[in-house]
Formats: C-alpha cells, sequence, structure tokens
C-alpha cells in the first residue's frame, strides 16, 4: 500500500536531517575540518625523506604559502608529529591553534605533480578520483594524521585552486628563514627583468613597459641559459612586489617563487622563458 504524501515527505525530511547532524558532527570531530569551518588557516606538511613542503592554507584569500625545505634523513625514533612541528618551526612558527598535520611520502614531494593534477583534473576528469584514492591510501597506511573527513574536506578546498595560488618560499637547512631582516626590506618597485627566450630585445621592451607602469627596472639583461617557462620570482618574505610584477605583465597563472637566500637588492624579477607572450606587453 503507498504511503501518504504527507509521510514521505516528513520520512525525506527526517533523513536529511540526520545526514545534516552527521556532516556536523564529522566536521566538530575533525581538527582540520573545523579550522576551514572557522576560516582559520590549515597547515599541513608533506614529509620526504630528504625534503618536505609544509602547506599554509589560508581559506579567505584561496592561497596557499609552500615553505619547501631540504634535510638530512630523518634520525631514527623521530615520530611524524615531531618532525612536522620542526618543519612549522623552521618555517617561520607553528600553525594556527598549535595544530600540525602531517602527511608521510615515500618520496620527495612533488609540488609540480600536484599542480598538474590541479591545473588538469577538470578537462580530465579521471584525475580527481585517482588522487583522492592516493590521499586516503596514506590514510590506511598511517600516514597521515588527518581524518579521512578532513582529507576529504581538504582535498575538496584544494580541487579548486590551480599553481597560480601558491607562493613558494625556501626554507634553509638549518631550520631559519634565509633573509636577514635588511634583505626583507627591498623596495617592493625594484624589479629585475631577464631575457631567457632567445628573442632579441625582449628584456628592454619589458623593462620600457614596466617602467611606464611605475617600476623601478634595475636590471634588463639576458639571462644565462634559454628557458621553456617564464618565472616570477621574490627576493624576501613579503611578496608585494612579486605579485605587483606579475599583475602588470598579465602572468597571473603562474606560481611565485620566493628565494630569501638569493641575495638582490631588488623586490623581484621576471624571467622571460620561450613561452612568453610579447603581446601582452601592448596591452
Amino acid at each position: 500500500m503507498e504511503q501518504p504524501a504527507g509521510k514521505k515527505e516528513k520520512l525525506t525530511l527526517a533523513a536529511g536531517l540526520l545526514l545534516a547532524l552527521a556532516v556536523a558532527a564529522w566536521q566538530h570531530y575533525s581538527p582540520a575540518s573545523r579550522e576551514l569551518v572557522r576560516g582559520s588557516d590549515v597547515s599541513v606538511a608533506l614529509l620526504g625523506e630528504r625534503a618536505s613542503v609544509l602547506l599554509v592554507y589560508h581559506p579567505f584569500s584561496s592561497t596557499v604559502n609552500a615553505f619547501t625545505a631540504a634535510h638530512a634523513k630523518p634520525r631514527k625514533g623521530a615520530s611524524l608529529w615531531q618532525r612536522a612541528s620542526d618543519l612549522a618551526l623552521s618555517a617561520g612558527g607553528t600553525p594556527a591553534g598549535g595544530s600540525v598535520f602531517y602527511v608521510e611520502l615515500s618520496t620527495a614531494p612533488d609540488l609540480d605533480a600536484l599542480w598538474g593534477a590541479l591545473n588538469g583534473w577538470r578537462a580530465d576528469p579521471r584525475l580527481l578520483p585517482a588522487a583522492a584514492a592516493w590521499v586516503y591510501r596514506r590514510k590506511a597506511s598511517g600516514a597521515t594524521n588527518l581524518s579521512g573527513f578532513d582529507l576529504f574536506s581538504l582535498f575538496s578546498e584544494f580541487s579548486k585552486l590551480s599553481s597560480s595560488n601558491f607562493i613558494l618560499t625556501e626554507v634553509s637547512r638549518r631550520g631559519q628563514p634565509a633573509a636577514s631582516e635588511e634583505e626583507e626590506a627591498a623596495p617592493a618597485r625594484l624589479v629585475e627583468v631577464f631575457n631567457a627566450s632567445g628573442r632579441q630585445g625582449l628584456a628592454a621592451r619589458t623593462g620600457k613597459r614596466l617602467r611606464a607602469l611605475g617600476f623601478n627596472v634595475i636590471t634588463e639583461t639576458s639571462y644565462p641559459t634559454l628557458e621553456k617557462q617564464t618565472r616570477i620570482l621574490g627576493f624576501s618574505k613579503d611578496t608585494s612586489a612579486a605579485l605587483e610584477l606579475r599583475a602588470a605583465l598579465g602572468l597571473e597563472e603562474l606560481e611565485i617563487r620566493v628565494k630569501p637566500s638569493q641575495k638582490s637588492v631588488a623586490g623581484a624579477a621576471v624571467i622571460l622563458g620561450q613561452d612568453f607572450n610579447a603581446a601582452k606587453l601592448d596591452k
């Protein structure tokens, strides 16, 4: 006998309410998910044997600070939590609330592979379940302290990003930021231009365009080698110069690589590769 429509609606409403309560409970008891709901930063350490990366995700701005560090082979008995905490300290402090999450990797972290998945999954949806399956295998093997719901939440957040949402910063082997206070105070509009495209006059043309936009171009010269891809470099933890330079050249899709250990009086530099579209200079 068919149930009355009113009873069906009540059952559907009850099922929806139970599902909502279950999701709320998962969020409450999953630390990283709880931080995401609050809009707080979440830090995740990707721990390799000889190199590691700390990803600090800022939900409000949808950006990720990626601190890369080469290091010696971990000492015997060092816990994954301790390694993640040490990496967080080397990057300039403990994560918000003192929480530190980690995922142990069998090889060195490969950000290019991460970006490939982030940039490519919309064109090839098969990448998404494959990446999700890899993440959950890490959980099953005990290689992470993130809960299953945390992994799902973070994966959902990161699936919205591309490589241009990342800001890369190198951390010294000894675990301290490699730049001095004086180096971090580099003038924001002081920039360098290097031509690695093989096209004659491109550095001068780019320098002229940047000066017209208010930049102080202190270097415009050829790069020692030919490069396929254009790069934006920052030379201090203050990435304002690199962000302005990237926007001025219409290169918002590029990630920014911060190299505080590389001495320069400039705040940022662009290395123009063979992929650079010179038509951008006419806009």
